[in-house]
């Protein structure tokens, strides 16, 4: 561990260098904005804190929604990917029981005393309310958590649909999980952050959001069981293709007041799935929904009809992408966003508040997306639960200055966001430092097996056959990383030349097995000559 000057000094230095790139992007002007912004949460901790102590940084994702807009909730299928708008959390842990978080942008220092378990009057649309609800998720799980200070600064766009209550959570439950040692993987501490916001909070969401925050990656997940959902981490590399930049629309109405509406779609739903003998729509049988759609009507109401319509579809429409993505076919995955974003304004109706049809921020941004996009090869939906916030599109290269001053036309300077997915999970327990690096992690119960995720090192461990190489090469190239961070030399160096090392040895060992077939063969030819 380090004290938070320490750390601003190697930030300053540039040794974060290598892990903010991975992150965030590796060219100066990124680097240079990253370096500033940890630098600037550094201080602030000390700030509000006090300087000279042991701290740790961590960071979690926003989230874009590919595909599955309000599916998961009714324990459908979800496509959602990680993005380089994330949430930092500078954490110090304490032993006086309370938890304090103080979060740029907000006046009010969070303070939770962990001896009230309860949710508290008043607290509920707050973040304290998320804050109470993670720990006490933790020790609903026989957890032994205490009480940590902590300052967080995100760049997540609040109320815009990227999911800026789920890093924030994420942001909260692995200090909790680091710092106290829970080494809970990363569908549990989703788990326990969707707890919270549903009991403490209020808000009926689903999982997918935390999920995404916590694995990283584009992530498609099975809601069939949503106390264990299935979860299939689609690398984020090559899904964009060349030429390809996804952008993200702030139409700066926040839809962070609109729980009532997003309630009301879940509750639709469920209205409709109970008339068939469901508590939601994935435990209904499709067929039988489509023969009763008359006394569907009558009983329901015809949005909530037509809200379990969009479900249907949508769920089909989800696994359709999942298996163009799966393909690398990125035209067939850009016609199943459009027609996801269509479903979400004629069925589901989460575009727009029917209470104030005045604003329609999301529709008129969704109308010059199709007047720039279309035939273009492009695609553009909006995402999350609606009704506010941001828009998504995916725009050519070629493009993407018009689309952006488009854009700006409407919502104002700075409104659209050139994002990039995200690939690494942010465990929070790296020991090289204890930094958000996402390219280092460290296995919780044997912390010798640290590998570059994605890197050589994890392919040559998954395609080579020989256990003995793997285990040699690894443990030489911690050994290598560990001399060199006690050196003071970066550790990435030392873990470069433990890749190395194990690309050799891996060659050496091909090379053996080529020379034994070919001695193998030369023998069978021989005999076969004798015979």
């Amino acid at each position: 561990m380090a004290t938070s000057r320490q750390l601003r000094e190697q930030i300053a230095a540039g040794r974060w260098d290598a892990a903010l790139a991975a992150l965030y992007g590796g060219s100066e002007e990124v680097l240079s904005r990253q370096r500033s912004r940890y630098g600037a949460a550094l201080e602030q901790f000390e700030l509000y804190y006090g300087p000279g102590r042991q701290v740790q940084v961590y960071s979690a994702p926003g989230r874009t929604e590919l595909g599955g807009n309000h599916t998961d909730h009714q324990h459908g299928y979800g496509l959602a990917g990680a993005v380089t708008l994330d949430l930092v959390a500078v954490a110090s842990r304490n032993e006086d029981g309370f938890i304090r978080v103080k979060s740029r942008g907000f006046n009010k220092l969070d303070v939770i005393d962990l001896t009230e378990e309860e949710p508290q009057q008043g607290e509920s649309t707050h973040s304290a309310s998320l804050i109470r609800g993670i720990a006490e998720g933790f020790r609903a799980k026989g957890c032994d958590v205490g009480g940590f200070d902590a300052y967080t600064a995100s760049d997540v766009l609040r109320g815009s649909g990227l999911s800026s209550s789920a890093a924030f959570e994420m942001g909260v439950a692995m200090i909790l999980n680091t710092e106290y040692g829970c080494g809970l993987d990363a569908p549990a501490l989703a788990r326990i952050c969707q707890f919270a916001e549903n009991t403490y909070f209020g808000k009926p969401s689903g999982l997918l959001d935390q999920l995404t925050s916590a694995v990283g990656g584009v992530l498609f997940a099975d809601f069939a069981d949503p106390t264990a959902p299935k979860i299939e981490k689609i690398h984020a590399d090559g899904v964009l293709p060349e030429g390809m930049t996804l952008c993200v629309t702030d139409t700066r109405a926040s839809h962070s007041e609109l729980t009532g509406e997003f309630a009301a779609i879940r509750n639709e739903m469920e209205a409709v799935a109970a008339c068939l003998g469901g508590k939601v729509l994935g435990e209904v049988d499709e067929k039988r929904f489509w023969q009763e759609l008359p006394r569907l009507r009558e009983q329901c109401g015809d949005r909530a009809v037509l809200r379990a319509i969009h479900y249907f579809e949508e769920n089909a429409r989800t696994l359709a992408q999942r298996a163009a993505l799966a393909a690398g076919d990125f035209a067939a995955f850009a016609r199943l966003v459009e027609k996801s974003g269509h479903s979400s304004f004629e069925c589901c109706q989460n575009v727009y508040c029917a209470s104030s049809p005045k604003h329609q921020g999301l529709s008129a941004a969704l109308a010059i997306s199709q007047s720039i996009l279309a035939g273009t090869g492009g695609a553009w939906r909006m995402q999350g639960g609606g009704f506010a916030g941001t828009i998504q599109a995916f725009v050519p290269d070629a493009l993407v200055k018009r689309y952006c001053a488009a854009m700006e036309a409407l919502f104002g300077p700075g409104c659209c966001y050139l994002l990039s997915l995200r690939e690494q999970e942010l465990c929070g327990s790296c020991k090289h430092k204890r930094m958000p690096c996402g390219m280092v992690k460290v296995h919780r119960r044997r912390a010798f097996f640290c590998f570059l995720e994605r890197s050589a090192a994890l392919r040559l461990c998954v395609c080579t056959q020989s256990a003995h190489i793997v285990l040699v090469g690894l443990k030489v190239f911690c050994s290598l990383a560990r001399s060199a961070e006690e050196e003071g030399v970066d550790a990435f160096h030392g873990i470069e030349a433990g890749l190395d090392h194990i690309e050799q040895q891996l060659r050496n060992e091909r090379d053996g097995e080529r020379e034994q077939s070919t001695s193998k063969e030369e023998i069978s030819e021989t005999e076969m000559v004798r015979k």
